[in-house]
């Protein structure tokens, strides 16, 4: 396992996802590697609640029998990540979900030259969410102040 701190300062490679596809639903985003120099393939995970991170290669697509089948692509153009590609990661900063009694860690926003991103881990499913209102989740989810060494947000 790494940190989302370990990202910060390395620049963003290759994007390669994983998707399962199960009979005619939508294809849904099973994993998320991040190619990061100096570090290879960083695998985006959901187990139970929060977002796990840790240097991974990629699996090959392979067969679920009556469960659908998964497929593994790199670099898709309308995937939201790969519009980051050839840039660094400039900060990350912990996005923790807040409500009466529940705090726990559910994901990252990284700032890249251009933009920031969120990765969420909701409902156990991995959500991209770049300059989009994700409805009233929205209301219990707060950004941890980044540590000083991290350079400041635009």
């Amino acid at each position: 396992m790494i940190n989302a701190e370990d990202l910060v300062g390395r620049r963003l490679l290759k994007v390669t996802t994983s998707w399962h596809h199960y009979q005619e639903t939508e294809p849904s985003l099973l994993h998320m590697w991040l190619h990061m120099d100096g570090l290879g393939p960083v695998r985006f995970h959901t187990p139970g609640d929060g977002l796990s991170l840790e240097i991974d290669q990629p699996h090959g697509p392979y067969d679920m029998d009556e469960y659908g089948h998964t497929t593994v692509e790199d670099d898709l153009p309308d995937f939201p990540m790969t519009r980051f590609v050839g840039q660094r990661i400039l900060a990350a900063r912990e996005i923790r979900y807040q409500h009466e009694n529940y705090d726990f860690a559910i994901g990252i926003t990284l700032q890249f030259e251009t933009g920031a991103i969120r990765v969420l881990n909701l409902a156990d499913e991995i959500v991209l969410a770049h300059d989009q209102h994700l409805g009233p989740v929205e209301e219990h989810l707060r950004e941890a102040i980044p540590p000083a060494s991290q350079h400041a947000w635009p």
